[in-house]
């Protein structure tokens, strides 16, 4: 899938829909997140992780991120973030289609 609106990442951010680290995963386990972004500079192990937790809780994985755009946007070293807005994730994974 493709996600060309980086920009938008801000507005989630600043909205504070974003989490990333153990709370992400954490949300995923409680079915809080409703959009999982991977990055593409992501270790093998560590996509491994995540997208088998997404499959398995059944949410939505956009994977192959430009990372250093994904950081730019979102002001954060994370791998992979989670968006808890479900209004939000879901125009996310409208523009990525």
């Amino acid at each position: 899938m493709a996600f060309n609106d980086y920009a938008f990442l801000g507005i989630i951010k600043r909205a504070n829909a974003l989490v990333s680290g153990d709370r992400m995963l954490e949300g995923i386990r409680n079915k809080k997140v409703y959009l999982v972004l991977l990055s593409n500079d992501a270790s093998l192990r560590s996509q491994k992780v995540i997208r088998d937790k997404c499959s398995f809780y059944g949410i939505p994985l956009l994977d192959d991120l430009d990372g250093q755009l994904l950081h730019a946007n979102i002001n954060q070293t994370a791998i992979a973030i989670g968006i808890t807005n479900i209004d939000m994730a879901n125009k996310v994974l409208k523009e990525s289609r």
